[in-house]
C-alpha cells in the first residue's frame, strides 16, 4: 500500500485513540454515576432549583449542578479525601450561601446531610449597607450588630476586606449579637496596621452545629 493510501487510515486510527474510553483499575470505562447524594431543605421542606457546587476541601469549584424538585443533588467523585459541597442562594430570607465538609471514601456512596439554605432569623444590623462612618480608633470604635439564626449552638464572627476581597481584619467566633473593632487590621498584610479611610466590604459568618458554615451578603462600607 501506498504512504497516500496508508495516510487515512492513520488518521482515522489516531481518532479512535483519541475517543478511547476513560478505563479505571483495568475494569472498563466509568460511567459517570452520582456517588454523593444529598438534599437541600428551606425550613424543612425540599428548596428546589439551588445552586449546589462540589469543592475541593481548599475551595477550589470542581463541579455543579442545581437540586432538583424534590431538593435532591448529586455529584461523581473520583478520589477519596476531604471535599465540601457549598449551597448557594438568594431568596429572602435565606442565607447567602452554606458550606459543609464531606470527606468522601471511594467508591462511595455517601449520603450528605440534608443542608439548610434557611437563615433562621439571621441578619446584619448595622452598619447598615454602604454607611459612611469614621476611621475606627481605640476611643471611637466601630460596633459591628447582627442577629444569630434560631439555631442551637450557632455563632457568629465578622469579616473586613478591601475593594480587592482582600481580608483586613475578623472577629473572634462569638455567641454574642455585636463586636466592637478598634481600625486595628489582623490579617495578612494589614495585622498591626490601622485601616486608611477608604472603601470597604463586611460580612457575617455563622458556624453551625451540624459542621456547615453560613454567611450572609456582603455589605459596603465606607471609613472616612
Amino acid at each position: 500500500m501506498s504512504d497516500r493510501a496508508r495516510a487515512p487510515l492513520m488518521l482515522v486510527a489516531l481518532a479512535i485513540a483519541g475517543c478511547s474510553a476513560n478505563v479505571q483499575d483495568g475494569a472498563g470505562p466509568r460511567v459517570p454515576v452520582p456517588n454523593v447524594l444529598g438534599m437541600v431543605e428551606r425550613a424543612a421542606s425540599p428548596a428546589a432549583a439551588i445552586d449546589v457546587e462540589l469543592r475541593t476541601s481548599a475551595g477550589q469549584p470542581v463541579s455543579s449542578t442545581t437540586t432538583t424538585r424534590s431538593g435532591s443533588y448529586g455529584f461523581d467523585v473520583t478520589s477519596s479525601g476531604s471535599w465540601e459541597v457549598k449551597i448557594s442562594a438568594g431568596q429572602n430570607g435565606d442565607f447567602d450561601a452554606v458550606t459543609h465538609p464531606i470527606q468522601f471514601q471511594d467508591p462511595g456512596p455517601l449520603s450528605v446531610p440534608p443542608i439548610d439554605i434557611f437563615a433562621h432569623g439571621a441578619a446584619a444590623l448595622g452598619p447598615a449597607s454602604g454607611a459612611s462612618v469614621p476611621v475606627p480608633s481605640a476611643t471611637q470604635p466601630l460596633t459591628f450588630r447582627w442577629t444569630l439564626p434560631a439555631i442551637t449552638g450557632a455563632r457568629a464572627r465578622v469579616q473586613l476586606f478591601d475593594l480587592q476581597g482582600v481580608a483586613v481584619w475578623s472577629s473572634s467566633w462569638l455567641s454574642a449579637g455585636e463586636v466592637a473593632w478598634d481600625g486595628v487590621g489582623n490579617q495578612g498584610s494589614s495585622t498591626g496596621v490601622p485601616a486608611p479611610a477608604g472603601s470597604y466590604a463586611w460580612r457575617i459568618k455563622f458556624s453551625l452545629p451540624d459542621s456547615s458554615e453560613a454567611r450572609i451578603a456582603s455589605r459596603p462600607l465606607i471609613l472616612q
